[in-house]
């Protein structure tokens, strides 16, 4: 599956989609990609979890991630000048592993975690380097009244840039978004047809 059309798929879930011009998604889209990528490579080699504990970043373990109104969280990070903290929803994790199978392969419940803490290592190094990628890139006006316009930023390239991040550190076949619509789709939350229909959206405007 292309980075291209993943990155695409997560940057339409932003609420502000609608107000990138088309032309304009490809920036968005190769620049998160190679923001994540560029800060993976600081970090190649080592061992996601040593990272941790190399950057003074706790793990902590919990049972289930269930939430109202059928939302599941995998984890939570917590960033704060004094610590920073990653708790880990043990129970969804694994539920992530189960149903992640993709022609014969899946996640282990060890490469869930690991992808899960990747791409939460990557908001910490945001965080502590003082730097937010989507605010680096160029705002889209979201608003326009009587010659005043509004500018936002599009908060859905820091997860495009986590997705890229973990991919390269942990050396993926995709980037990880990949194995949550798996997930969507094992649990029923998602056709295979709804997938194949987003997919062909998303590699009609990649062009």
């Amino acid at each position: 599956m292309d980075d291209r059309v993943l990155a695409l798929c997560e940057l339409s879930n932003d609420l502000l989609f609608h107000k990138i011009p088309r032309e304009r998604l490809a920036y968005y889209v190769d620049a998160s990609l190679e923001a994540g990528r560029n800060a993976a490579r600081l970090f190649l080699g080592q061992d996601v979890r040593e990272l941790y504990r190399q950057n003074g970043i706790e793990i902590r373990y919990a049972g289930s991630g269930k939430q109202n109104y059928g939302v599941i969280l995998r984890g939570q990070s917590v960033m704060e000048e004094a610590r920073c903290e990653v708790v880990v929803y043990q129970d969804s994790i694994r539920e992530l592993a189960a149903h992640s199978a993709w022609e014969g392969r899946s996640l282990t419940p060890e490469q869930a975690l690991d992808v899960h803490l990747a791409h939460e290592f990557f908001h910490i190094w945001e965080y502590r380097e003082r730097r937010s990628i989507a605010e680096e890139l160029e705002p889209v006006v979201s608003m326009s009244f009587l010659g005043l316009r509004r500018r936002v930023h599009i908060n859905r390239c820091g997860e495009i840039a986590a997705h890229a991040f973990a991919k390269e550190l942990l050396g993926l076949p995709f980037l990880p978004n990949f194995y949550d619509y798996r997930y969507l789709i094992d649990t029923g939350a998602m056709t295979q047809a709804d997938m194949d229909h987003l997919i062909a959206c998303m590699e009609e405007v990649a062009v």
